[in-house]
């Protein structure tokens, strides 16, 4: 295919004790800055369209008018979030969520995330997948996802392919 170019740049992952697993968001934002631009030489023609791969289940927060990250990204592995999981379950609601979202309770799903990082006191004005504050940070504006990523953050209605207050309130996320 003509012009096709390819592109990475690796980021490293801190592991603590605890299940933490997070990465630094700017470096992320490097990566993806770096990689663009070695592509973008790569093709050598103009460029008619960019993907971009995602982790689905890591989460940045971050500030709305800035793009500025406001801590680290929780990466998909992170186990923080399983003590959210087993009260939910305990309050009964696992089997809401998964008839909603299509997904168990589970610390590798977003909202899960979301709602630790909540009780741990964060207060960022925005909480997204990486895609979302990537395409903020590259092109402005609001905020956009495909259905395969909010698909990964049980808070997606599956049936209605629409945002969930249901699965909103069940995470606190209606605040």
């Amino acid at each position: 295919m003509t012009g096709w170019s390819f592109a990475e740049v690796p980021v490293s992952v801190s592991v603590s004790a605890g299940g933490a697993v997070e990465v630094d968001p700017e470096l992320l934002w490097h990566s993806v800055v770096e990689a663009g631009t070695q592509a973008v030489a790569q093709a050598g023609v103009p460029i008619a369209l960019v993907g971009l791969a995602n982790q689905g289940e890591t989460i940045v927060a971050w500030d709305r008018r800035t793009g500025a990250a406001e801590g680290p990204a929780i990466v998909w592995q992170d186990g923080r979030s399983a003590a959210v999981c087993d009260r939910l379950r305990a309050d009964g609601v696992a089997e809401l969520v998964r008839r909603h979202s299509g997904l168990e309770l589970d610390p590798y799903v977003v909202a899960p995330k979301i709602r630790w990082l909540r009780e741990q006191g964060v207060r960022a004005e925005v909480v997204t997948t990486p895609d979302m504050w990537l395409l903020h940070r590259l092109c402005g504006g609001g905020f956009v996802t495909d259905a395969a990523t909010a698909s990964r953050t049980a808070l997606l209605d599956l049936d209605r392919a629409a945002w969930s207050p249901a699965l909103l309130d069940v995470f606190g996320l209606t605040e």
